[in-house]
């Protein structure tokens, strides 16, 4: 069964946690009743996401299933503080935009996941350098970079990422409700004009199979509405890394669980117990004078009794003097315990870095303190994660948009060129030399007992991607050493081969 938007009358929104009240109307008939009395009984804990006015037409709705019953709404105020009830995308996007610990929690795995990028390569046997450079270039004209850090962004904040194709329709164009094949007959020749990343509240699914779950597009929105228009999805990509059960789906508007609302119970810790150590320093003596009480009373009054106490706090500072009474009256100073303070703080900040799986020195720039401290291997544990999120979000959806760069400046998808992306770990200069040193002695030794060729070893240093001659023409028969070419022609028949791209990188100051 294909669910579309139908028309269905206007319903009152209940906040989660909350009723609203109602008039009356004069005549109630059954039906009225029961609503009213199944709304006053609890709200409903899993109810479908309706979206701001005007990304819906008005008159429209969208026939969903029957959210979970009133049975459940009991735990509806743990619930939202656990951060398991969508908390709609207003909500949401003032906890990413505003406070600073959601905020470094998205846009760190978005750098981190888009900073050192992706290559494009082909097959080892054929020259593809012009149409990778093609392809670059388009990729940077389309700031398809910028485009997926944005996506990835909104995936942490709101759950979902969302990527328009633009191929130069108008918003009011037929022709955006129907499929964007990416074949030379559909999508020609410079037609991709943008790719723009669209912010979730502006968009709400449209269609959707929730009959079928043994099809592909079950409980997959179809088609979506933008601020009025209907887009079918393959113009409108989709990028989710947390997906919801399926009979959660209506309930995050078809997209992912956001980041930021699974770390809502963690920084809310956080916020509390830094509060509460900054409350416990800023009070952390209390002064306490042992006196007659009945005697100060009497002599001075409940007035002046206070005024001596407001004195006292006026000028309290290190500088500051306090007379008491030598016979009767005795200051005593009553100081908290602070030892343990950090340690509590730095505990409830390091659980906020459980949600994102980042190591804390990436979170706030904190490195580990003692000795021998050193955060490295969770570095490597966290660049493991940046690379499977990098495969597991991007993947799909980048692939479809290479392709239709491809259409874009060829006409044609060139399958046999790929990407992959780049490792976060680099190693150093001195670990790579290190490792080039290693790979020339075992290169030696497989030539020197013969399991190996001259021209087999010189192949193999050609096509080391990690290597100094990566790319480099080995045609004709290798360097001579130097001082056998001064003063004669080249030994290979008056020919010198580089096996460098760029022979003049190997010149003394004489060009030598």
């Amino acid at each position: 069964m294909l669910f579309s938007r139908k028309p269905a009358p206007e319903r009152t929104r209940v906040e989660p946690g909350f009723v609203r009240a109602e008039p009356m109307p004069m005549v109630l008939t059954e039906t009225d009743a029961r609503e009213i009395d199944r709304k006053a009984a609890a709200p409903e804990k899993y109810k479908p996401y309706r979206p701001i006015p005007g990304v819906v037409p008005e008159g429209t709705s969208l026939a969903m299933d029957e959210a979970y019953g009133p049975g459940v709404a009991n735990s509806i105020n743990n619930a939202i503080a656990d951060g398991t009830v969508f908390l709609g995308y207003p909500r949401l996007a003032e906890m990413w935009t505003q406070r600073v610990e959601y905020r470094h929690m998205v846009g760190t795995l978005a750098e981190e996941a888009t900073r050192e990028w992706i290559e494009f390569f082909g097959p080892s046997n054929e020259n593809k350098s012009e149409r990778i450079k093609a392809l670059e270039a388009e990729f940077t004209r389309l700031k398809v970079r910028e485009a997926m850090k944005t996506v990835a962004e909104f995936d942490g904040a709101f759950g979902i990422g969302q990527i328009f194709l633009n191929t130069g329709l108008t918003k009011l164009s037929s022709d955006l409700a129907t499929p964007l094949l990416l074949t030379p007959e559909t999508f020609t020749v410079g037609s991709l004009k943008e790719i723009v990343p669209v912010e979730p509240i502006w968009t709400s699914p449209n269609e959707y199979n929730s009959e079928n779950p043994m099809r592909l597009d079950f409980y997959r929105p179809t088609k979506w509405w933008v601020m009025g228009a209907t887009v079918h999805h393959t113009r409108l990509l989709r990028f989710v890394s947390r997906e919801p059960s399926q009979i959660l789906s209506p309930t995050y508007n078809f997209g992912g669980v956001p980041l930021i609302q699974l770390a809502k119970p963690y920084v809310d810790n956080w916020v509390r117990t830094r509060q509460s150590v900054s409350d416990l320093i800023n009070g952390c003596s209390i002064p306490v004078l042992r006196t007659d009480m009945q005697a100060v009373y009497q002599k001075v009054g409940i007035g002046g009794l206070i005024d001596r106490v407001q004195n006292f706090i006026k000028f309290r500072d290190n500088r500051g003097v306090f007379l008491s009474d030598k016979e009767s009256e005795e200051l005593q100073i009553l100081s908290a315990n602070l030892a343990s303070l950090d340690k509590l703080q730095n505990q409830a900040l390091e659980q906020i870095c459980v949600v994102a799986q980042m190591p804390l020195v990436k979170f706030s720039g904190i490195s580990p303190s003692g000795l021998n401290a050193s955060s490295e291997g969770e570095i490597r544990v966290w660049y493991d994660r940046v690379a499977a999120y990098q495969e597991a979000f991007f993947r799909p959806g980048l692939t479809q948009v290479m392709h239709a760069a491809m259409l874009n400046i060829w006409g044609e998808i060139d399958r046999s060129i790929d990407f992959r992306f780049i490792p976060l770990w680099q190693l150093d200069e001195a670990a790579q030399a290190a490792i080039a040193k290693t790979k020339a002695d075992t290169r030696a030794v497989y030539e020197e007992m013969g399991a190996v060729s001259n021209d087999e070893v010189r192949e193999g240093l050609r096509s080391d991607p990690d290597g100094l001659f990566d790319g480099a023409s080995l045609e004709g028969g290798g360097y001579e050493p130097l001082a056998e070419q001064e003063g004669r022609a080249p030994a290979n028949g008056g020919v010198s081969v580089s096996l460098f791209s760029n022979p003049a990188a190997h010149t003394d100051n004489d060009g030598v």
